[in-house]
């Protein structure tokens, strides 16, 4: 009995439901928000209604970057960067739960013709994707991110 109390209270504080800090305000394995004073460069990306223009970009581990996300298609559009794994979940998130709100640090919401910023620090080398999670837009709007060694 005195071992089911500390992992149930483990359970309770490891999931999202019961975090304590904000998801959006955590460093996550792939970097944090950016200082906006610290970007090396601009990294333009064209949304279409089923693909991301260019699909894949480079970036150095430990560089801060300006990525300038257009919404050039006819429907609302998402860029999301995390995990494969976690785009996955967010993807069927969205079918489930179409209208919750969503406010991901990594997250960006635009309306057809909408243009917006996001500034974002890579800390680690390896590969980051980007995909826009909305119910028939994942299996197509997809991206990598190719992150350098320094």
């Amino acid at each position: 009995m005195n071992r089911i109390i500390p992992l149930v209270i483990l359970v309770l504080f490891s999931t999202n439901g019961f975090s304590a800090a904000s998801h959006s305000q955590l460093e996550h394995d792939f970097g944090k928000p950016g200082d906006a004073d610290k970007v090396s460069r601009i990294i333009k990306l064209t949304q279409v209604d089923n693909m991301f223009l260019p699909a894949e970009v480079t970036v150095t581990e430990g560089e801060t970057v300006r990525f300038v996300v257009k919404n050039g298609g006819n429907h609302k559009h998402e860029m999301l960067i995390s995990s494969m794994a976690e785009l996955k979940k967010a993807a069927n998130m969205r079918r489930m739960y179409p209208d919750k709100e969503h406010t991901e640090a990594y997250l960006l919401q635009l309306e057809p013709g909408e243009q917006k910023e996001l500034v974002w620090q890579f800390s680690t080398a390896g590969t980051v994707d980007f995909a826009c999670p909305l119910p028939g837009h994942f299996k197509k709007m997809r991206g990598k991110i190719i992150v350098e060694k320094k």
